[in-house]
């Protein structure tokens, strides 16, 4: 294993929300706008593609909910995934991957500050 994956492991557990709540036996976490971006830049170094991300938010509670749930169906855009295709190397597809995760977490991040909620990103890598 790559030993830069291990910078991006530590930070999510350190700077994420777990999803065990929501997702019982989940080991993933959800991170903020920000953090996300910085994980972002740790999976570059570590050279690893995103697969995609899911969007959340917090309900009235503060307990994690997927966005689409909270905000509305037509919000279900803001969750992503990038494929490899069969005639890209394995540095174009992280390059391309990287470029659209970051994308996408800004889209999510300005469409939540518009309705005045909070935002959550988990990244599958």
């Amino acid at each position: 294993m790559n030993n830069d994956i291990f910078g991006y492991l530590n930070f999510i557990k350190a700077k994420g929300r777990p999803l065990a709540d929501i997702n019982p036996g989940s080991s993933e976490h959800a991170l903020c706008v920000e953090d996300a971006l910085y994980a972002i830049d740790l999976l570059e170094i570590a050279r690893l593609g995103v697969i995609g991300g899911d969007i959340l938010s917090e309900d009235e509670d503060g307990i994690l909910v997927y966005a689409l749930h909270s905000w509305g169906s037509q919000y279900y855009y803001l969750s992503w995934s990038c494929n490899r295709s069969q005639d890209e190397s394995g540095d174009e597809y992280v390059g391309r991957s990287i470029v659209l995760a970051k994308k996408s977490i800004e889209l999510a991040g300005k469409t939540a500050e518009e309705l005045g909620r909070k935002c959550y990103v988990v990244l599958v890598v």
